[in-house]
């Protein structure tokens, strides 16, 4: 289980940062949805969530000058925004954040075991792209799980 509060985070104006899921629009041509990000009430400053930067990072390089499609989920492409965006639509969360923050926990838990049942697949049928593509989707949940829980 993860040990910081995943919903809620301090933002530097002293306000709280609360997690949802955001429209990206990149260099006026691209709309990115379902990018995860903490937002604040007070100022308004938003950040995406810490472990999905670098991916983020990863697909605005991909795209360069000329994009291929005018619209992409980002939940396509990261397990972690795929997780959230399930969550966030699971449902109403009658326990506020508490609530919303055990469902993600339970989904994470419900996609790594999926995962794992798919590489296991892949590893007996020997399909070494699919144990590729698979492993890398399950360091993107575990290696933010076990960073946390230390």
């Amino acid at each position: 289980m993860l040990k910081e509060n995943l919903v809620k985070k301090s933002c530097g104006c002293g306000g709280i940062m609360t997690l949802h899921m955001h429209t990206l629009i990149y260099s006026a041509k691209i709309k990115i949805t379902h990018v995860p990000v903490y937002t604040c009430g007070i100022c308004a400053r938003y950040e995406p969530l810490p472990f999905i930067k670098k991916e983020l990072g990863k697909l605005i390089g991909e795209l360069g000058e000329t994009p291929p499609r005018r619209h992409l989920s980002f939940a396509d492409r990261n397990e972690w925004a795929s997780v959230l965006k399930d969550a966030f639509t699971s449902g109403i969360f009658p326990g506020g954040m508490t609530e919303l923050e055990e469902t993600i926990y339970k989904s994470i838990q419900g996609r790594i075991d999926v995962l794992l049942d798919v590489y296991r697949l892949s590893v007996e049928l020997g399909d070494h792209h699919w144990m590729e593509e698979t492993g890398s989707r399950l360091s993107q949940l575990t290696l933010q799980s076990a960073e946390s829980a230390k």
